[in-house]
């Protein structure tokens, strides 16, 4: 579209040029005109564009943690080398984190331990005692089966004069025995609370009646009781309190064992409070460990964007600065809205930077067009320097010549003989020694000849002056 903007302009000069020769060709002699045979040859198509230079990556550092800066001496515009150390941080306050932390955890994790080993001891004597309860349980049942054979005995064998002494013997150790049974359950701990406060209660009732009982004994004439007999009852009886007496200890130690001892729930509840400082730990020396290495340079660059100073607190996260890649760079131009359909991924092109000319590739186009101060929307295209230098500066303006197309044996007009009108481009030939003209369809533009696709053909003549259509039939010669 640019092109035929310019041959309409042409178009008025040729007016005005036939004109002003009107008298001079006037008569019947031929038209004499400049022409240029058609022939055919390799075309390149380029665009001339300007922009400037850009990184292709630039990397943006931020802080690894929240700590004073103790080193940072580089300025914006510094060259910077990959793996240079730029920051360095004040550790003081991590080192002593990590310390305590250490001190925390060790503690917490030497207390879970030691619990555990005390609730695993607690529940070995809790069964020990359990197993010996039992045996308890059972030389109780032994007792008391012995006790009422006694009874029994000393039942049978009383004489009528002794009746009255026997039966209250008989009573008497009727009730002790009902005392020892209610002692024995009152510290069995398979009974409730409440239940065994029952049994005590109902042991000092009894306890009560026994002593009326002995009181009424000893008012009694001896009648001559069988020793020997009373003796064994007695034995038995000591015995049966024995035992309840050793059962009621041993079950208040079991109890107080499995009070003392912790449950798995607190177990648990220690063990994660040791995994949390653990954790707590591995964190802090993690951040020490981000604060002792610092911050690298991961590329070679310049620097720029500077938000840090040495001796200032930085939070974690802050950006501080920006290395742009001096390596890997590009030139940003602009190209007009008239080319913007020409340009495509890929094609080469040759960047001018101070006087040195470097090769390149179009690697991005943008998708969003920019303004420029006649406000002109241009489209901004990335073009890849493959072998920058030192020579190459970051902002530097740069001119560049992108090659949006080439074609070998095309048939070529010159730009000069082709015009442009509302139907499309055309062009002026002899043919019979008169002037003719004809629509071409045109391709490639190189800025000096044209492409001709369709409408021209190796050997004819176009006419190279500038021409109109008034005189389209008019005889013409070559000059």
């Amino acid at each position: 579209m640019k092109r035929k903007k310019v041959c309409q302009i042409l178009g008025v000069v040729a007016v005005c040029a036939v004109i002003a020769g009107t008298t001079a060709f006037a008569g019947s002699s031929p038209l004499k005109v400049n022409v240029q045979e058609i022939g055919t040859g390799s075309i390149t198509q380029t665009i001339e564009a300007e922009g400037h230079i850009e990184s292709e990556e630039e990397q943006t550092y931020y802080a690894k943690v929240t700590a004073p800066i103790a080193t940072f001496d580089a300025k914006a515009g510094d060259l910077v080398q990959k793996g240079d150390l730029l920051v360095t941080y004040d550790t003081e306050d991590f080192d002593r984190n990590v310390e305590q932390a250490r001190i925390q955890a060790s503690a917490l994790a030497s207390g879970y331990r030691g619990s555990v080993a005390q609730a695993d001891e607690m529940q070995t004597a809790y069964s020990a005692a359990a197993a010996q309860d039992a045996m308890y349980q059972e030389a109780y049942q032994a007792a008391l089966t012995n006790v009422n054979d006694l009874k029994y005995n000393i039942e049978v064998v009383a004489d009528a004069v002794g009746d009255k002494n026997k039966a209250l013997e008989i009573k008497i150790a009727d009730l002790q025995v009902q005392i020892a049974a209610k002692n024995a359950a009152a510290a069995d701990d398979s009974y409730e609370p409440d239940e065994r406060n029952d049994f005590q209660v109902e042991a000092a009732q009894l306890q009560i009646e026994l002593a009326r009982l002995q009181k009424e004994q000893l008012e009694l004439q001896d009648v001559g009781a069988e020793p020997i007999e009373n003796r064994y009852f007695d034995e038995a009886e000591m015995y049966l309190n024995e035992i309840a007496t050793q059962r009621s200890i041993l079950q208040q130690e079991m109890l107080s064992t499995k009070h003392a001892a912790m449950n798995a729930a607190q177990l648990e509840q220690l063990a994660q409070n040791a995994r949390l400082a653990s954790t707590t730990l591995a964190w802090n020396e993690q951040e020490a460990a981000r604060a002792s290495e610092g911050v690298t340079a991961e590329i070679t660059g310049v620097i720029s964007d500077i938000t840090v100073a040495e001796g200032a607190i930085i939070a974690k996260g802050s950006p501080m600065f920006t290395i742009k890649d001096t390596e890997n760079v590009k030139a940003v131009v602009d190209v007009t809205s008239y080319e913007m359909a020409d340009v495509a991924l890929g094609q080469k092109a040759v960047v001018e930077i101070g006087g040195n000319e470097y090769e390149g590739n179009v690697s991005r186009i943008r998708l969003e067009t920019v303004t420029d101060s006649q406000n002109n929307a241009k489209l901004q295209v990335e073009i890849h320097i493959d072998k920058p230098d030192g020579k190459i500066y970051l902002g530097t303006d740069v001119d560049a010549v992108i090659e949006t197309g080439k074609k070998e044996q095309s048939i070529l007009i010159p730009n000069e003989a082709l015009y442009a009108d509302d139907d499309g481009d055309y062009c002026y030939l002899i043919e019979n020694d008169v002037v003719v003209k004809r629509y071409v369809t045109c391709g490639l533009n190189s800025g000096s000849d044209t492409e001709v696709v369709e409408g021209l053909r190796g050997g004819e003549q176009v006419i190279t002056d500038a021409m109109t259509d008034e005189r389209v039939g008019k005889k013409a010669v070559a000059k």
